[in-house]
């Protein structure tokens, strides 16, 4: 089998599974624009970055800080 017939089979392949998973796998019923988006940071780098992300954020979105307790492991 030449090289481009094997490319142009994965191409349609990959376009049909795609087709295929867009209709059979489940979707979200509707939009709910007042859903909360929950982000967390650890104590480290990650937390200073997530500081400043929201406060970059803050000036476009309304940012409602809630401090939870949850733990999770670290390397």
């Amino acid at each position: 089998m030449k090289m481009d017939r094997k490319i142009t089979i994965f191409i349609v392949g990959f376009i049909l599974t795609g087709m295929l998973v867009s209709i059979f796998f489940p979707k979200e019923e509707k939009r709910n624009d007042d859903a909360l988006i929950r982000v967390g940071a650890g104590a480290d780098v990650s937390g200073i970055l997530m500081e400043e992300t929201v406060s970059e954020l803050s000036d476009t979105y309304t940012v409602k800080e809630s401090l939870e307790s949850s733990s999770f492991q670290d390397c």
